[in-house]
């Protein structure tokens, strides 16, 4: 966290905060879980960008325990209004990352909270209610809890691409344009999972994948993400290399530095 927000509000306390909102969320959200919610599009016809009550009710708990403790805060989420964009700390929130999976019954979904200070990410929170996992992050620390069980986070290092770990949500979420990227980076690595939503970015953070690589991400897709990878010794950039992640929102996400270059360094050829 940069040291003007430690001074402004201490790490450990803006955590606590974090971490029981966005618990506060997924009791929120649960209720829908498997139970065959309504489901509207926010696409319109020709795409589909579900969302559900379960999505609503978790952004107005995380909205209502936020403005408890920070009033002065200002809150950005996917489904409501900005609120207070003027101050220096904004909340960015996703109340349902993963919302297809969440519709589905499977568990690759969570909730996102991140705090960023004067327009950078400081703090990061996931939570997966269902299976009552949390994930978190600032500076250069990282942590995982689950129960009474908790540990540091740190990301697997010492791997050759063609050793790694890759996952992405849908490949068939890349436009034309991109597939080529995608299968690139595929077929250079040992081998690829789907369906990941945010859980994939912890378990990379936990040393269980290696890469991620995403499209089309939105900032509460992403933003609340970076200082738990960052913070578990990963990197997170655009397909580029820069840290903007660009208005394509194209991500890289890898465990270590050398790795996340020799991707680059392939992707750079495409």
């Amino acid at each position: 966290m940069a040291e003007e927000a430690f001074g402004a509000l201490g790490a450990e306390h803006a955590l606590s905060v974090a971490l029981a909102a966005a618990e506060a969320a997924g009791q929120a959200a649960l209720p829908y879980f498997r139970r065959a919610p309504a489901v509207e599009n926010k696409a319109g016809p020709g795409g589909f960008d579900p969302v559900t009550r379960g999505d609503r009710e978790a952004e107005l708990a995380l909205r209502a325990r936020l403005f408890e403790a920070f009033p002065n805060h200002g809150l950005r989420g996917e489904e409501g209004e900005d609120e207070r964009p003027e101050s220096p700390y904004q909340w960015i929130m996703d109340p349902i990352d993963g919302t297809r999976a969440f519709i589905t019954g499977l568990v690759h979904w969570g909730v996102l909270l991140g705090l960023a200070y004067e327009g950078q990410t400081v703090l990061g929170v996931m939570h997966q209610p269902f299976t009552g996992e949390f994930w978190w992050g600032y500076g250069a620390r990282a942590g995982y809890r689950r129960g009474a069980h908790s540990q540091p986070l740190r990301t697997r290092t010492g791997l050759a691409l063609a050793e790694a770990h890759l996952a992405t949500t849908d490949p068939y979420l890349f436009p034309q344009e991109e597939a080529p990227v995608f299968q690139a980076l595929r077929s250079a690595t040992r081998h690829c999972r789907f369906g990941t939503d945010c859980y994939g970015y912890g378990m990379l953070a936990q040393g269980q994948l290696d890469l991620v690589l995403e499209s089309g991400l939105s900032p509460w897709d992403i933003e609340p993400l970076l200082p738990i990878i960052r913070g578990a010794g990963g990197v997170v950039t655009g397909w580029d290399g820069a840290a903007c992640l660009g208005p394509r929102g194209a991500v890289l996400a890898s465990g270590c530095p050398a790795l996340h270059e020799e991707a680059l360094v392939l992707l750079s050829t495409l």
